[in-house]
C-alpha cells in the first residue's frame, strides 16, 4: 500500500475565510433548496455556518433513494457522497467503491478509476474537497 493509497479526503470545513465560508454555506444552502423545490429568498450576510447546511443536506440525501442518480457528473457525484456521509473522510479507494456501487447498473458509464478520481478531486476547488488533516510543512513558508 503505497502512501497515496492512505490520503483521505473530505469538505474543507475549518479554518475557512469569511468568502470562503459564504461560497460553502450558498452552495449547500442552494442543494437543500433545489431538493426541497423552495425559491427562499435570504441575505448572504445572513447565512449559517456550512457545518449546519451539511447536516441539513445529509439527512435529505440520506432520506432519497436518487442522491446519486447515474446521470450525475462526477465532481457533483463525489461532492454529493461527502454530503451524504456527512463528511467521513474517504480514501479514493473508497470513493471509487462507492461509485461503483451506485452506479453498478448505469446505462451511463463513465471512468471512476482511482487514477481518474485522483486527477479530478485535485481539481475540484469549488467543491472544497482536500485532503483530510493534511499539515503544512512549516519549512516551505516564506518567513
Amino acid at each position: 500500500m503505497t502512501s497515496k493509497d492512505k490520503i483521505k479526503y473530505s469538505i474543507k470545513l475549518n479554518n475557512l475565510e469569511e468568502n470562503e465560508k459564504k461560497s460553502l454555506s450558498l452552495l449547500l444552502h442552494t442543494r437543500i433548496q433545489e431538493i426541497k423545490n423552495e425559491k427562499e429568498d435570504f441575505k448572504i450576510n445572513k447565512l449559517e455556518d456550512p457545518q449546519v447546511y451539511l447536516n441539513k443536506l445529509s439527512e435529505l440525501y440520506k432520506k432519497s433513494s436518487s442522491f446519486l442518480e447515474p446521470k450525475t457528473p462526477v465532481k457533483e457525484a463525489l461532492f454529493r457522497l461527502f454530503v451524504f456521509n456527512g463528511n467521513k473522510p474517504l480514501t479514493l479507494k473508497q470513493i471509487n467503491k462507492n461509485l461503483s456501487e451506485n452506479w453498478e447498473m448505469s446505462q451511463f458509464p463513465r471512468d471512476i478509476s482511482i487514477e481518474k478520481l485522483s486527477s479530478l478531486i485535485k481539481n475540484v476547488s469549488d467543491y472544497y474537497i482536500q485532503p483530510y488533516g493534511r499539515k503544512f510543512n512549516k519549512s516551505s513558508l516564506p518567513f
